[in-house]
């Protein structure tokens, strides 16, 4: 039986509670304050993100227009569509480090760098829509195990982070509308999975039934590999009643033999 998506909103709600969060990597923003810190990307004394990582990460991220090599589309083979996906670069190089760093290092920080990016693609991509809907903006979640151990959510904290600075209209909305679904929470990371894994997997993701027929939303996720997160977290909101319009990642992983952009 499947547990109500109000229960698993109050479970990914108490682990996301901002006093928690707060304590947990407020912590760790003390010790980084009080013990020499290291750059997050090349690990230079001194410095949270050294000048030269930070020029970096700035031209390895684009702001609108995005160049034609940023855009993507996952195949949602049940609707016989498929979902265009944007990305502000493309995974590697001082990007990739920090990304890593910010996920699994618990670099806090990073996420106010990467957040004006994310908001910019964001508001460029949004459909206009008629009188006052409001488009939802959806974070792919992290699992509770993952939250758990970084005490945080990378993507809801970028997004967060860009509703902060006012960097998005009041017709774009952030809803917290997907969760994993019961057999899922502790589950393994969709990134750690073969390909084929991946795109063989059921869905992990349920979404909260849509508050009105055909409400839009943008996904957004951290890094696009084969698809399979966006595409089981569409499918996801479109059985909800939803109608996802468009897809936004930070970074696109291109292909082994793809030439890096200069």
């Amino acid at each position: 039986m499947e547990i109500p998506t109000a229960w698993l909103r109050a479970l990914d709600t108490l682990s996301q509670r901002r006093s928690v969060r707060w304590m947990s990597f407020g912590l760790r923003e003390l010790a980084n304050f009080l013990v020499p810190t290291s750059c997050a990307v090349c690990s230079r004394a001194d410095f949270r993100l050294c000048p030269e990582c930070r020029t970096e990460i700035q031209h390895q991220l684009f702001l609108p227009p995005l160049p034609d090599g940023h855009h993507h589309y996952v195949e949602l083979p049940l609707l016989a569509q498929q979902l265009p996906v944007s990305s502000c670069g493309i995974y590697g190089r001082e990007l990739a480090r920090a990304m890593l760093a910010f996920k699994n290092k618990q670099r806090y920080f990073l996420a106010a760098v990467f957040a004006p990016y994310l908001a910019a693609a964001i508001n460029s991509s949004c459909i206009p829509q008629p009188g006052t809907v409001a488009t939802y903006i959806v974070a792919v979640p992290s699992s509770l195990k993952a939250v758990g151990k970084r005490g945080y959510s990378p993507v809801a904290s970028m997004l967060e982070h860009g509703m902060a600075r006012g960097l998005y209209p009041s017709e774009l909305v952030i809803r917290p509308l997907l969760h994993y679904r019961a057999r899922s929470v502790l589950a393994g990371a969709q990134k750690l999975k073969s390909g084929s894994a991946r795109r063989g997997g059921q869905g992990h993701f349920i979404a909260e039934r849509a508050d009105a027929p055909g409400r839009p939303v943008i996904l957004v996720d951290d890094v696009l590999t084969t698809g399979a997160t966006l595409r089981q977290a569409a499918m996801a909101c479109h059985k909800a009643g939803y109608s996802v319009t468009l897809g936004i990642v930070l970074a696109l992983t291109k292909p082994p033999n793809h030439e890096p952009e200069q």
